[in-house]
């Protein structure tokens, strides 16, 4: 890497090179293939430029230690994730990860030395490509089992545990990756928002004070397929129109929520049979619902499986539930809140006290350990996208927030 300040924003675009499809414009690299092995090579070369020890674990998370003048003292964890989902941006994770290697750098530029180890980290597998995300750190914290290994599987039916094998790491070792709690004294992720918050209010930088989290499930309406001529309108028992109205319920439901922070969304929809000239007989929403009030949420949740069960028996249909999956809402660390403030009012900035409303590894780990984010804007909030963008200043001054957030932590 070049000298400050483009090294952060040349790294992150030559690692936007390990691509799996570059023709569709934007970058994908799923964990545990062999592009994703190459960029962790090309980390690993990095990290060690900055002077740092070395580790994999057993689930395939990256460590790179700074060793502190006091071993035995609870380490300080940062980082994020170099994975992506599919054509995805340059940023999301990455940042997390680099911007960790350049706050090193300028830490040792000033002449800091740890009293407490720093511990750098790439997190495997943020992106979901075995249907759950978070694997890493999920491992690491000791929510993942060995037999979960072998029930997850991605959307070529490749399991978790064949695609650890295949890229050299051993399932049966699983257990290896858990860290104790007791040993971290607290962790930081540097991360873009995600979002438009910033953007929308001209603030430079945000410190989360709580990490949102989803509860996904489906919803199945089960109606009846016929003949889209033959079926006159109200004898229909249209599974689609079903689903529909239930769509627009989840909005509205969402939307008036006790915590006003609750975020409802339908990203999945399956009719079928999926012809044109018959009557959906069976259509599936997958139903992403958050926020970082557990019980706002849980009060929306209950309040659309209602509403779904009260339009299915209006219409003559049936409407089961699946769960997806429930994760726990975290609140950020007052102590690391409190760092990451202090940085930011050193380097003559505001932050904006804010939520997370996109789930990360810090919010898995944050059900254990003291946690805590910094958030630099998105352009247009747009993220999981070619178009993800952030500055290279707005890039450099998370570095220094986050440089000085470390200092505190580990000083």
């Amino acid at each position: 890497m070049t000298d400050p300040p483009g090294r952060l924003h040349a790294a992150i675009a030559e690692l936007a090179l390990f691509n799996d499809d570059p023709a569709a414009g934007g970058i994908t690299r799923e964990v545990y293939t062999p592009t994703y092995a190459g960029a962790l090579e090309r980390v690993q070369t990095w990290m060690r430029d900055a002077g740092l020890e070395l580790r994999v674990d057993a689930i395939g998370n990256l460590f790179g230690r700074w060793a502190g003048t006091e071993p035995g003292a609870p380490v300080v964890l940062t980082g994020s994730h170099v994975d992506t989902t599919l054509n995805a941006g340059a940023y999301d994770g990455v940042l997390g990860v680099l911007g960790a290697i350049e706050a090193v750098h300028l830490l040792r530029d000033r002449g800091f030395t740890p009293r407490r180890s720093i511990e750098l980290v790439a997190w495997a597998g943020e992106e979901p490509r075995f249907g759950t995300g978070c694997v890493g750190s999920r491992a690491a914290a000791g929510e993942l089992s060995r037999a979960d290994l072998d029930r997850l599987v991605d959307r070529n039916g490749i399991s978790m545990a064949a695609a650890l094998a295949a890229a050299g790491l051993n399932p049966d070792r699983l257990a290896a990756a858990r860290i104790d709690a007791p040993t971290v004294h607290a962790l930081v992720e540097l991360h873009i928002e995600q979002g438009i918050v910033l953007e929308t209010h001209g603030e430079p930088i945000g410190v989360v004070t709580a990490i949102a989290a989803p509860h996904d499930f489906r919803l199945t309406f089960t109606g009846a397929a016929t003949h889209a001529g033959a079926t006159p309108m109200g004898l229909r028992r249209d599974a689609l129109v079903g689903a529909a109205e239930a769509i627009v319920a989840i909005e509205r439901i969402a939307r008036a929520s006790s915590s006003g922070t609750t975020v409802g969304t339908v990203g999945v929809v399956h009719a079928r049979p999926g012809a044109i000239n018959v009557v959906p007989g069976t259509v599936e929403l997958d139903v992403d619902v958050r926020d970082s009030d557990a019980a706002a949420r849980e009060a929306v949740v209950a309040a659309i499986v209602d509403a779904a069960r009260k339009i299915a028996d209006a219409r003559d249909m049936e409407v089961a539930v699946h769960e997806i999956v429930e994760d726990v809402p975290v609140a950020c660390d007052p102590a690391v809140v409190a760092a990451a403030s202090e940085a930011c009012a050193e380097l003559g900035l505001t932050p904006r006290l804010m939520t997370s409303g996109a789930y990360h590894d810090a919010m898995i780990m944050g059900r254990r350990l003291p946690v805590g984010m910094i958030f630099v804007p998105s352009r247009g909030g747009v993220s999981h996208h070619p178009d993800e963008y952030t500055a290279p200043e707005e890039l450099d001054r998370g570095v220094a927030v986050l440089a000085g957030t470390l200092a505190r932590l580990a000083g």
